[in-house]
């Protein structure tokens, strides 16, 4: 199973995958434009679920990276998943955290806000649980 992480910050990527269990492996976007770029070619319910952060410019690989946002993630998630992969949006942005979660609410999908600053390995970890039991009862295995 792949997780998505899309979170340019060092130590917030250190903290979550080492939450991970070892069924689970990180797919790290460390910059909007990589997170675009991993959405648009593995497109449909590849992810067993996606963290996502807003403010993306820590690690900017690219001149458009430094104008890009995880609102501009969000756009691609409605466009290329599956509407059966949950999303954890663990941003401290106070307005952009809010407003990608209820656009993708809104999308159909199933999304939980826990900002980073609360969110701990157990809240993650009954979280990751919810989302690999949903993969599991609705995932075709010649899928996976």
């Amino acid at each position: 199973m792949r997780l998505l992480l899309v979170e340019d910050n060092a130590g917030r990527i250190e903290a979550i995958t080492s939450w991970l269990p070892p069924t689970v492996r990180p797919v790290v976007a460390n910059s909007a434009g990589k997170a675009i770029g991993i959405l648009q070619r593995d497109r449909g319910r590849v992810f067993v679920g996606i963290l996502l952060d807003h403010d993306l410019n820590e690690q900017a690989i690219t001149l458009r990276d430094l104008d890009l946002s995880g609102k501009d993630v969000t756009r691609a998630i409605t466009r290329h998943v599956s509407r059966k992969t949950p999303i954890l949006v663990h941003s401290m942005n106070t307005s952009g955290g809010p407003a990608m979660a209820a656009d993708l609410r809104q999308a159909g999908f199933e999304v939980t806000q826990i900002r980073m600053q609360v969110l701990n390995e157990d809240g993650f970890r009954a979280w990751l649980a919810d989302a690999i039991d949903l993969w599991e009862l609705t995932s075709d295995p010649d899928v996976r």
